[in-house]
């Protein structure tokens, strides 16, 4: 009427997640949590059970998804499996296409230290990534990779520029 643009739907990360991968098929809430982390969504999603179980209440109390059935297995409790609705998948298209229209500035802390890494001197500013490259040679030696061999101190010292 006064050209207002249309409210948009805040809808969470973790929704969003939720939302897209009953897109894909009906899950249960530990379904979706493994599959998140799985795809490592975990990584940019904020992800445990007890946010996990609010959003998928809040998406059911919206009309976003719906139980689809209910399974019970031997003494376990019963698992609630939950589908997309047509209208949860409009949500979803529609989230998705505003977020794409209109990026967010966003002012993430690592790219801040990124910005402003020249006040470091070169020993603390490779420390960071000599602890990261210590605890993925720790995860690399543990799986019996031939990158095992090298050692987290040979790696960083190529990585601070020193030792060549």
């Amino acid at each position: 009427m006064w050209n207002m643009p249309e409210p948009t739907i805040e809808v969470s990360p973790l929704a969003l997640s939720i939302l897209q991968l009953l897109d894909e098929r009906p899950m249960h809430p530990y379904e979706l949590a493994a599959t998140m982390r799985e795809r490592h969504q975990d990584e940019f999603i904020r992800l445990n059970f007890g946010s996990l179980y609010h959003t998928v209440d809040v998406l059911e109390r919206n009309g976003w998804i719906v139980t689809a059935e209910r399974e019970k297995e031997g003494n376990r409790p019963e698992r609630t499996i939950y589908r997309l609705t047509p209208t949860g998948r409009e949500v979803l298209v529609d989230v998705v296409a505003d977020i794409v229209a209109r990026p967010r500035r966003e002012y993430p802390h690592f790219a801040a230290g990124l910005m402003f890494m020249h006040h470091l001197d070169a020993a603390r500013a490779g420390a960071p990534s000599c602890r990261a490259s210590s605890r993925s040679c720790r995860r690399t030696a543990s799986r019996g990779s031939r990158s095992s061999r090298w050692s987290t101190r040979s790696r960083c010292s190529r990585q601070s520029g020193s030792g060549f």
